[in-house]
């Protein structure tokens, strides 16, 4: 395995990098966190310089891009905020179920609006009482002639409420068979009559933002059906192996970024005479954290080129969505550690990369799920 990157790879993380530059400037980026918003400029930008196309297959004016291509531009796009990154996730998790099982209709129809930013895809399983439980998801939706009435609620759904969002949506079609047998997945524009959305008031996460979704007897044509009605867990497997993946690149590139502005500060800030980073303690402390980095640079690099190859990937994904949420839980904290009371204010970014990598090891699969999932491809 070679994990060096191509130039073309190379050109995919130059460009990414210097859309950060002029796009997510820090103050501006300290702003939206307090505001929680992610503008719709920024959006649109991403469309423009073509990381929306990057998810979407050619066949549809995407790109297609290798998964290894994705978590690079991820990677960079999380630098500032692991948000910016989400939403362009959220498209790319969105765009590959529509891509492998959606019906030509509607792949036609929505993937060419995705590239151009015209339509906005976000995810939605998470309810109050199935969480890493979730297959116990409780949301109906029932036939009725030529459509499906919806019912229920979502937590945690990350940016459901952006204009022209449309849901990936499971939901239990059959409730007389086991909890996995009985799922399906549907796209649901997010304005649709009986749908509330409401942000949640998080402590991280903030620009991108969290939802809570209801669905109080919604009306949905049979064609937003994705594939074939009660196999929406199998194409959620599939999802969850890519979305480990792709998370694992996200929480790479934020803890980049912390590493890099606790070595910038121990550099400057000076205590008894002389910069912090001379002091044995703290020069050991960003070492750990540099080595921390490293180690989930590769795991990210390999495990994406094993998905790209087609090699089986379940146990990698999982190991590397564990190793690098808490890679970015430590890394995050250790700079909070360094910067000391200057992190603790809004002066500097580390308050907010500590505050999004709390929701790292619990989002997106908890850290106790993803080590069950790896005990059980060992065959324990």
């Amino acid at each position: 395995m070679n994990f060096d990157e191509s130039d073309e790879q190379k050109l995919v993380r130059e460009t990414t990098a210097s859309f950060v530059k002029r796009h997510c400037k820090p103050a501006d980026v300290r702003q939206w966190d307090r505001t929680g918003q992610l503008p719709e400029q920024v959006y649109a930008a991403m469309a423009e310089a073509g990381l929306l196309a990057m998810m979407v297959p050619a066949e549809y004016g995407g790109v297609g891009s290798p998964i290894a291509d994705c978590a690079i531009a991820l990677e960079e796009i999380a630098r500032p905020s692991v948000d910016f990154a989400t939403r362009l996730a959220l498209i790319g998790w969105g765009a590959m179920i529509l891509a492998d099982f959606a019906s030509e209709e509607i792949k036609s129809e929505v993937l060419p609006k995705v590239v151009k930013g015209e339509i906005k895809l976000s995810f939605s399983l998470t309810e109050p009482g199935s969480g890493s439980d979730a297959a116990s998801l409780q949301t109906k939706a029932r036939r009725d002639g030529d459509d499906y009435v919806i019912s229920g609620q979502k937590l945690y759904s990350s940016g459901a409420h952006a204009p022209n969002n449309m849901i990936v949506l499971a939901a239990r079609t059959n409730p007389d068979v086991t909890k996995h047998a009985g799922i399906s997945l549907f796209l649901v524009p997010n304005d649709l009559p009986g749908i509330t959305i409401n942000r949640l008031d998080v402590v991280g996460r903030r620009i991108l933002g969290l939802c809570e979704v209801f669905f109080d007897d919604v009306r949905l044509p049979h064609r937003m059906l994705i594939g074939e009605e009660n196999s929406g867990w199998k194409y959620i497997n599939k999802h969850l192996e890519r979305e480990r993946i792709l998370l694992a690149a996200n929480y790479l590139g934020n803890a980049r970024a912390a590493l890099d502005d606790a070595v910038r500060y121990a550099g400057e800030r000076k205590q008894f005479g002389k910069p912090i980073a001379e002091f044995q303690v703290i020069a050991h402390m960003l070492a750990d954290m540099a080595t921390d980095v490293e180690a989930a640079r590769w795991i990210t690099a390999s495990t994406a080129w094993r998905y790209d190859q087609g090699l089986p990937c379940v146990k990698q994904a999982c190991m590397a969505k564990l190793f690098v949420s808490e890679v970015f839980a430590r890394v995050t904290t250790q700079g909070m550690q360094i910067l000391g009371g200057a992190g603790y204010t809004h002066d500097h970014d580390m308050q907010r990369y500590w505050r999004d990598a709390r929701n790292a090891t619990i989002g997106g699969g908890t850290s106790q799920i993803q080590r069950g999932l790896i005990a059980r491809e060992l065959g324990l």
